[in-house]
């Protein structure tokens, strides 16, 4: 029993921690944000750009954001044990969330308490609208743009615009006249 409990404290108290320098220091909007990118590099996050803003929540450190990428306001970025990979030059709108951890559904249609955490990839050059969500375990292919509240429960083809909950794919990129790409 002290042993399960010593375990608890120490486990929380890593997030504690965690949540104070990643969340709390860094996601303030009173760091500016060469400092925040000094927090995250200092706490071993692979973050290759500066261009990070205030009040996003990241969960754990095995993550990846590419060079030239944008992460507007609010961001939720779930990597307390899953990964989450996001290329170069992409633009996040403001509160997109990226989920690493599931649950497998047990005989009676519920969740076990067993839970599993996947890798989320972005690709290069891809665009996510304000508030849109990623599932678990989806990759999001070069070049993408995924419209505002969209929901990504499966992974999307390189080069498409996706919408919808579930999204789906609507059409193709435009490049000539999209200007992301």
């Amino acid at each position: 029993m002290l042993a399960a409990l010593l375990r608890a404290l120490r486990l929380d108290g890593a997030i504690a921690v965690r949540h104070l320098v990643l969340t709390v220091l860094a996601g303030s909007a009173l760091t500016p944000r060469p400092l925040r990118f000094a927090v995250y590099r200092l706490a071993g996050l692979d973050v290759r750009t500066p261009n990070i803003f205030s009040g996003t929540r990241i969960t754990g450190t095995d993550l990846h954001i590419g060079r030239g990428t944008f992460l507007n306001h609010d961001c939720y970025l779930d990597v307390a044990r899953g990964r989450v990979d996001i290329g170069e030059r992409c633009h996040l709108g403001p509160q997109v969330m990226i989920l690493t951890a599931t649950h497998d559904r047990d005989g009676a249609g519920g969740a076990t308490s067993e839970s599993r955490y996947l890798t989320t990839v972005v690709g290069d050059r891809v665009w996510l609208g304000a508030r849109a969500t990623l599932l678990p375990g989806v990759v999001v292919g070069d070049g993408c743009v995924v419209a505002a509240g969209a929901v990504v429960a499966s992974d999307c083809a390189p080069g498409g615009v996706y919408g919808g909950v579930p999204a789906r794919r609507l059409r193709e990129v435009d490049d000539a006249t999209s200007g992301h790409a």
